[in-house]
């Protein structure tokens, strides 16, 4: 069935202060979300991006349509209708989106062709395993299982053979949101959050063990598991992360101080909250930008850019910025990109790069409906963040 191409989207005038210009891809009277930040929901030119759209103020979770958005001739289509998944899954920037139909079938689409294939007929999990990551070669998914011993498992898919395995289990990994490394190999960054468990009934079970936050990197057999060197009770706290390129190292926006709606750096570390670091370092390293107090932060897929949201107070702007990882520069992309910033999905900005770095694709939420938006970047833009 030919898909039918729809034109939403509305021009708004340029950033008073930076010039850069941006557009409303949707329009229609939903929620909208750019899935999230961290894993380049684009395909791999840049022109097209997935979107899901519901009723509900977090469209991640179902039941939910499946959309692609052109960039080039600003329309959008639906690929799919109620899909039933929990969350999609993708390979980074690989242009192919991962879901379950409205008949529980394993299906994945490209962003490109426009192909869309069966995969799995059987599909054999729960209504509440999460969806998370696909690796670089496409072959294999890992998703998220609460079991009803208090231990999350992550659970490999052979999306080639259909079968598939646990690698990893624990009762401290209940928010574990497993992402591939991008470009290549096959590792993966796990959350580790201590004191708490939950199970397949979404009871939380207080465990009376440390409340440490971290990072754990491991291969996508569980095994090799490493630490990145930053994460409670070590300084800095864990907040945000995203894998930077293909460099093994990943960038961490890291806790701050909210106090009355208002956001400040914290003590230990008043030039700002945007740490590197791989886990075999002994240390992560400060990218200084004091003046802005980041969120979720994303990597470009070459690896040398970062774009972030900023707060100061709530309700505000949200400005967001962009910085070099080598020069150390930076600069804001948007002065204020109208997202509000509260605790719905809608309301965060979750920006992340198209693979050719032409655009930064975010939410926002001005007039409480939740819309994505692209910003343009200028030739040469980025180019001088690294002279």
């Amino acid at each position: 069935m030919p898909l039918t191409w729809m034109g939403e989207a509305y021009d708004f005038p340029a950033d008073p202060e930076t010039g850069i210009t941006t557009v409303r891809l949707t329009t229609s009277l939903y929620h909208h979300v750019n899935v999230y930040y961290d894993r380049g929901f684009s395909s791999p030119d840049g022109r097209r991006v997935a979107i899901l759209r519901s009723n509900f103020c977090d469209p991640r979770i179902p039941p939910a349509d499946l959309l692609v958005a052109d960039l080039y001739t600003l329309q959008l289509a639906v690929l799919e209708r109620s899909i039933t998944s929990m969350v999609v899954a993708t390979a980074a920037w690989s242009g192919w989106i991962y879901y379950l139909n409205a008949n529980r079938e394993l299906m994945r689409v490209n962003l490109s062709t426009l192909e869309k294939e069966v995969i799995w007929t059987q599909w054999p999990f729960d209504p509440d395993f999460l969806f998370h990551t696909v690796s670089p070669d496409l072959r294999s998914m890992v998703g998220e299982m609460k079991q009803r011993n208090f231990k999350t498992a992550l659970v490999r898919i052979d999306l080639a053979e259909k079968q598939w395995k646990i690698i990893y289990e624990h009762e401290e990994i209940s928010n574990a949101h497993p992402v591939y490394s991008p470009i290549r190999g096959r590792e993966l960054s796990v959350f580790k959050c201590g004191g708490i468990a939950r199970n397949d009934r979404w009871e939380v079970k207080e465990l009376g063990t440390p409340l440490t936050q971290t990072y754990l990197i491991m291969d996508d057999e569980g095994k090799n598991v490493r630490q990145v060197p930053f994460g409670r009770p070590r300084f800095p706290d864990i907040g945000h992360i995203s894998w930077i390129g293909d460099t093994g190292k990943i960038v961490n926006a890291a806790q701050l101080v909210w106090e009355d709606n208002r956001v400040r750096h914290t003590p230990q570390s008043p030039d700002g909250n945007i740490f590197i670091a791989g886990p075999d370092d002994k240390a992560p390293i400060l990218f200084k930008a004091p003046e802005y107090r980041v969120n979720h932060i994303a990597a470009s897929r070459c690896g040398r850019f970062f774009v972030a949201e900023s707060y100061s107070e709530l309700p505000g702007p949200i400005p967001l910025i962009v910085g070099c990882f080598k020069s150390g520069k930076y600069r804001p992309l948007l002065t204020n990109c109208k997202a509000r910033g509260g605790s719905a999905a809608i309301g965060h900005a979750h920006a992340y790069f198209t693979a050719d770095n032409r655009h930064v694709i975010y939410n926002a939420d001005p007039d409480g409906i939740g819309h994505v938006w692209a910003a343009r970047i200028p030739a040469g833009w980025l180019e001088s963040l690294m002279e």
